[in-house]
């Protein structure tokens, strides 16, 4: 069986679709997805749209979070917009209710055994799924996110990782979206469980388009599109 492991989606579709392109290429059956589809960036209902046809287990993120609160209390959507962008508000003015209701209500943790192989699919860390574990961690933090006998899957960072650990194998697969080390991919990684081999994947998109939709929506966070084209020559 081959399992693709994404997550921090975040809105942008061109780079989604170039790793979905890619999982078809390697004949995934399923996809693990940890969270974070909304937020930073606009196209929320191209991703629904381009995940809509494919088997897979999702759980929610921070941004699944901040979405649900932007939805009841103006003065947060105001926070929110002003540190993260527009994108909350496209997906309020986008979507229905119903899809609404799906991505806020999505779980923020959940365990699933596929191919008689168990993981545990977080957002950030088991115990807290808005802290960070980073590839820089030490021991002890790395320690602290086992769980014995299973494939522990973590987003959250934006950077990918894989650690073996004594009891377990912890995994971040990066940002389909927004990711922090190599602008220009989406960041995933592959698994074949009849190997037992862990791919990391990079799929190649163009974030032009992008880049300049940033520019316009939220001209004041640049951050927003200068992080697409982070490191590249």
């Amino acid at each position: 069986m081959k399992i693709a492991i994404l997550s921090d989606i975040h809105g942008n579709s061109a780079a989604l679709q170039a790793a979905l392109a890619d999982a078809r290429k390697a004949d995934v059956d399923h996809l693990l997805i940890l969270g974070d589809l909304v937020g930073y960036y606009y196209d929320i209902r191209g991703v629904l749209d381009l995940l809509a046809d494919w088997p897979q287990t999702v759980i929610g993120g921070n941004h699944e979070d901040l979405l649900a609160r932007a939805c009841t209390d103006e003065k947060a959507a105001t926070t929110y917009r002003a540190k993260y962008g527009s994108a909350l508000d496209i997906a309020r003015e986008t979507l229905s209710s119903q899809e609404l209701d799906w991505l806020t209500g999505l779980p923020s943790r959940q365990s699933i055994i596929l191919d008689g192989i168990s993981f545990e699919l977080c957002h950030g860390a088991p115990d807290d799924r808005d802290r960070y574990v980073y590839p820089t961690a030490t021991d002890g933090e790395l320690a602290n996110c086992e769980i014995a006998g299973r494939m522990v899957l973590m987003g959250h960072t934006h950077y990918p990782m894989v650690s073996v650990r004594p009891n377990c194998t912890l995994v971040n697969p990066g940002s389909i979206g927004q990711a922090r080390d190599l602008g220009g991919f989406a960041a995933w990684m592959l698994l074949d469980t009849e190997t037992g081999t862990l791919s990391p994947r990079r799929s190649a998109y163009d974030p032009a388009a992008l880049i300049s939709e940033a520019r316009r929506r939220d001209p004041d966070l640049a951050y927003l599109s200068e992080i697409l084209s982070r490191n590249r020559v």
